[in-house]
């Protein structure tokens, strides 16, 4: 006769990347809409997605967080963005596991954490203030308010 050990299957929690790089795990029963109130002006994408379609795609609000995946908490204005190489390579490794990825960097060592999204908390660096380039959160504010609003041309209804 032989001993039986059986565990119970721990299934592990969804894992959240922040733009900056850094990490966190959530309860299993999460939601998109739970993630997105704690984080105003965030929107979350399936990272395996991500790397699939190379594209960040948002999720909708209603969606529940799947245990063991990988989710992304990106910025509005980055949703439905291409992806880059380097941020491909900065994800695949998490969605992957670090023996299913071959990826390497420029020095041949394996890619170490580091931003998915650079440049994302400040919205444009200083090289691009210092060139007058505004290509980040406030041109993208400019654009908002000199965007022309289509406004009906109603004529009033006399009744006689």
């Amino acid at each position: 006769m032989g001993n039986l050990c059986v565990r119970g299957g721990h299934r592990a929690r969804p894992l959240v990347v922040l733009p900056d790089g850094s990490r966190f795990r959530l309860e299993e029963h999460a939601g998109v809409a739970e993630l997105m109130m704690e984080a105003p002006g965030h929107v979350v994408a399936r990272a395996k997605d991500a790397v699939r379609e190379r594209r960040l795609r948002a999720l909708g609000a209603d969606e529940l967080l799947r245990a063991g995946e990988v989710y992304l908490l990106v910025p509005v204005g980055k949703a439905g963005a291409r992806l880059c190489d380097g941020a491909v390579e900065a994800i695949c490794p998490l969605v992957f596991g670090k023996k299913g990825s071959k990826l390497k960097g420029r020095g041949g060592s394996r890619l170490s954490r580091r931003r998915i999204f650079p440049g994302a908390e400040t919205g444009f660096g200083e090289d691009d203030v210092a060139d007058g380039n505004k290509s980040g959160k406030q041109g993208l504010q400019v654009h908002r308010l000199r965007a022309r609003q289509w406004r009906p041309a109603l004529e009033t209804i006399d009744e006689a």
